[in-house]
């Protein structure tokens, strides 16, 4: 097998960087190998970086913003702290990369693998993160504010206390991730796959859930606040204490549901199916009757929740 050929080997590669930074000028390392090399705190802003082999390196705390890093091998790098601001990573190769409190403010990541890659703390705030793979991902309170994440797969991921407000996670596959106590308020999550997903004090607020599977999920003590959940799937999901103040669950299936100690004022369940759903009469009592039209529910669960002229069996 031939080995790999670089346009600049390590040690022209670094004298580059040493000479950019002389000329305050970007560092030009296209197609470079840079593995395993010592690069902390190396200012690498704008730099042309696209298919280098940075394997390994450590990067901790390394300023390169605005940096185009496409297909570049980053396997195993240390980008702890490290400035990603603006920067292109479209085909990065990041596997068992260091991303911790990474500052990755408006980058592009587009279908970009991260799969088991740690970015807790880190700042994804406004990033590009389409269709990105973050399967069993580690980003645990980090910033996702405003990111466009629509269609990434984010299965069994850690997002716990993520703040994620106003992100765009149209169509995301969210499956058996963890994503208790995080803040999605005004969230895009219609069409999302949440089955199984672990949602309980999650702040869900005018979120728009709408056509959402969220099968089995736990939403015990969330809050879905004005939230739009018609057409979504929540059979046999926990809601127990969650907060539904003016929800809109047009439609949305609730069979099995749990809604024991639920808010459910001016919540509206028309045309929703709420067979043998697990509440009493007392977290209904303050659902307006006109808010259940059209219901689907067994008689047995209806007189239980004092609804029985209401029942369509």
């Amino acid at each position: 097998m031939l080995e790999q050929v670089y346009a600049l080997e390590q040690g022209q590669a670094l004298r580059e960087i040493i000479l950019a930074q002389r000329d305050e000028r970007v560092p030009m390392l296209d197609g470079a190998d840079l593995s395993r090399t010592d690069l902390r705190k190396t200012d690498l802003s704008g730099g042309n970086i696209r298919e280098a082999n940075l394997s390994e390196a450590n990067l901790s705390g390394a300023y390169l913003c605005g940096a185009y890093l496409r297909k570049t091998n980053l396997s195993g790098a240390n980008l702890s702290g490290a400035n990603l601001n603006k920067a292109v990573l479209i085909g990065v190769n990041l596997i068992g990369a260091n991303l911790r409190g990474a500052y990755l403010r408006a980058s592009d990541l587009r279908s970009t693998d991260l799969c088991g890659v740690n970015l807790s703390g880190s700042d994804l705030s406004r990033a590009a993160l389409i269709e990105a793979d973050l399967i069993k991902a580690d980003l645990s309170k980090a910033n996702l504010g405003e990111a466009n994440m629509a269609l990434a797969n984010l299965s069994k991921a850690n997002l716990s206390n993520v703040y994620a407000y106003g992100a765009n996670m149209r169509g995301v596959n969210l499956v058996e991730a963890n994503l208790s106590q995080g803040n999605f308020s005004e969230a895009n999550l219609i069409r999302a796959y949440l089955f199984r997903t672990y949602l309980n004090k999650t702040n869900l607020s005018k979120t728009d859930l709408s056509m959402a599977n969220l099968l089995g999920c736990d939403l015990s003590e969330a809050n879905l606040g004005k939230a739009n959940l018609s057409r979504a799937n929540l059979a046999q999901a926990n809601l127990r204490g969650t907060y539904l103040r003016a929800t809109n669950c047009r439609l949305a299936v609730l069979q099995e549901a749990d809604l024991t100690g639920a808010v459910l004022t001016n919540a509206i369940f028309i045309g929703a199916n709420l067979q043998r759903i697990q509440a009493s009469s007392v977290e209904f009592l303050d659902v307006d009757v006109s808010a259940l039209q059209s219901m689907v529910i067994d008689m047995a669960t209806a007189q239980r929740l004092g609804l029985g002229a209401l029942a369509i069996k």
